[in-house]
């Protein structure tokens, strides 16, 4: 019964609005990973999963059908792969495609094709619908309305895809945007204030140098600091502005070449310090669009921060010039 249901909201999905998403705006030339780039640029393009993040290969599908009957049985009502090895390149092969999709920013592709995959292919599939709502989407509420999804996802998916490093970022980080932009009293009854970092520490036990989830640490206890206060936030959360700090510098010494650490880290900055380290926030978001971008979700960073940074020198400016007014 539960593959069937897997497979009817995946065959739901696949005929709802990701066929409406807006197109990439930038060139995509340098994001080709077809052919065997893409292995050859997977340690790099999926270094903010942490060390290791696996290939899927035939291998590695082969291996993950044998130790996940139950996902596998999802999967065959859905794509017809039965798990036997001859049949494992041609779905790698497919699993394979989606990430050159996603990574080159065709994201509703990437959605509708890894839900046709399966469990398999969610969590390409997800991630795509993750980026694509923080980033494209033209409205709050499709904004909201496509995490949720994601969320509702991820928990229906089972052991497979819960425990994929990915997968489980994409769920906490879709949370976490939730949690910043709903109502305190929402938030709450969603319990997302416990999960969040419950969920992070779970995944940072497995994966201690994970750089997404270490600066999505550090901007959870930089919104929650932001939303209540320094002392409601230590007392009542547990958060602290020292936590905040050793988050960051955790993630950068795993990773400085990502976008989104920077510019979450200046984010955090603001938040907690404002005016203060507002300098100190500026240089990062420079560092932030200095990076050369490698795939599509970096270019969009690299763009968001581009906005941040004119915003933030465009503020200071005016600060210096009423400065020297008085």
């Amino acid at each position: 019964m539960r593959r069937y249901l897997l497979a009817l909201l995946a065959l739901c999905s696949l005929n709802a609005a990701a066929a409406d998403w807006k197109p990439f705006p930038y060139d995509q030339s340098d994001y080709d990973y077809s052919g065997d780039k893409l292995r050859q640029a997977w340690p790099q393009l999926t270094r903010g999963f942490g060390a290791n993040y696996p290939f899927p290969d035939a291998n590695w599908v082969i291996n993950t059908a044998r130790q996940n009957p139950k996902a596998l049985a999802a999967v065959t009502a859905t794509s017809g792969f039965t798990g036997k090895p001859e049949e494992a390149a041609i779905y790698a092969g497919k699993l394979q495609d989606i990430w050159r999709l996603v990574f080159r920013g065709d994201f509703a592709q990437a959605k509708q094709q890894g839900l046709a995959l399966g469990v398999g292919g969610q969590v390409p599939a997800m991630f795509a619908q993750v980026v694509y709502a923080m980033f494209l989407t033209p409205d709050q509420a499709e904004k909201h309305r496509l995490l949720e999804e994601v969320i509702e996802y991820t928990d229906q998916a089972g052991e497979l895809v819960q425990a994929d490093a990915a997968a489980q970022f994409g769920r906490i980080y879709a949370k976490a945007r939730l949690g910043e932009e709903l109502p305190v009293p929402v938030v709450l009854k969603r319990g997302y204030t416990s999960q969040i970092p419950e969920e992070l520490d779970a995944l940072l036990a497995k994966q201690p140098r994970q750089p997404f989830a270490l600066a999505l640490y550090g901007g959870y206890e930089a919104g929650v600091i932001r939303k209540v206060g320094k002392l409601v936030g230590k007392m009542t959360y547990g958060v602290s502005t020292e936590k905040m700090e050793q988050y960051f510098s955790r993630s950068f010494t795993a990773a400085d070449d990502l976008p989104i650490g920077h510019y979450e880290y200046a984010n955090a900055l603001l938040y907690v310090y404002d005016e203060d380290e507002q300098q100190k926030a500026i240089d990062h978001l420079k560092r932030a669009v200095a990076i050369q971008p490698i795939n599509a979700m970096e270019a969009l960073e690299v763009a968001h921060a581009k906005q941040l940074l004119a915003q933030q020198e465009q503020k200071l400016a005016q600060q210096e010039q009423k400065l020297a007014q008085q």
